[in-house]
C-alpha cells in the first residue's frame, strides 16, 4: 500500500514538473511574441513620422530625387512587417533601409544648407533618430527573450517535454548583416 502511494505521489509530482516546463516554455514564447511586437510598434511609429519627411524631402525634389525613392520604399517595406510574423529577415531589410535613408538625408542636409535651416526637417529626423534607438533596445529585448525561449526548448528536461507536448521550434534571433560585416569579427566554435 505505502509503495503504491508512494508511486503515486511521485507520478503526481512528474505529472507537475512536467506542466510546470510546459508552462514556462509557453510564457517564453508569449514573451517573444509580445517583444517582436514591440519592435513592430516602433517600426509602425515610424512609420507615421516618415509621411510627413517625405513632404519635406518633396519640397527638395528637384535636388535629392533619390532621397523620396529611399522614403518611399522604406514605407512601402514598414508596411510589410506583420505584428503575428515574427521574422527577423524583413526586419533586416527595413533597418537596412532605414540606414541608407538616415545616410541620404544627412548628405543632402550637408550640401544644402537651406535645408539645413528647415526647423521641421530637422525635428523629424531627431525623431527617426529617437525611434531608430527604441527600435534597437526593443530588437535587443526581442533577442534576450528568443535566447530564454529557445534555451527553454532545447535545455533537459525541457526538451523532452517540448518534443511531447508543446512543440514549439526554436526562433531565429535577428541579426544586422551589415553591422556584423562591419566588425569583421563573428563568433566561432573551436575545432
Amino acid at each position: 500500500m505505502e509503495i503504491l502511494l508512494g508511486l503515486v505521489f511521485l507520478a503526481a509530482i512528474i505529472i507537475l514538473i512536467a506542466i510546470t516546463i510546459n508552462n514556462g516554455i509557453i510564457r517564453r514564447r508569449n514573451m517573444v511574441v509580445r517583444a517582436w511586437a514591440d519592435v513592430i510598434t516602433y517600426e509602425r511609429q515610424k512609420n507615421e513620422t516618415l509621411p510627413a519627411l517625405e513632404k519635406e524631402a518633396h519640397n527638395y525634389k528637384d535636388h535629392e530625387q533619390s532621397l523620396l525613392a529611399d522614403i518611399t520604399a522604406l514605407r512601402s517595406a514598414l508596411k510589410k512587417a506583420s505584428r503575428g510574423d515574427v521574422n527577423t529577415d524583413d526586419l533586416a531589410a527595413i533597418e537596412a533601409a532605414t540606414s541608407q535613408m538616415m545616410a541620404g538625408f544627412n548628405v543632402a542636409v550637408e550640401a544644402y544648407p537651406d535645408l539645413k535651416m528647415a526647423g521641421v526637417t530637422m525635428a523629424l529626423m531627431k525623431e527617426i533618430s529617437e525611434l531608430q534607438d527604441n527600435i534597437a533596445a526593443a530588437i535587443s529585448i526581442f533577442n534576450g527573450n528568443i535566447e530564454a525561449f529557445n534555451s527553454g526548448i532545447q535545455i533537459f528536461p525541457n526538451s523532452l517535454i517540448n518534443s511531447t507536448m508543446a512543440k514549439e521550434k526554436a526562433y531565429k534571433p535577428f541579426d544586422n548583416q551589415e553591422a556584423s560585416a562591419s566588425l569583421g569579427y563573428s563568433p566561432q566554435r573551436e575545432t
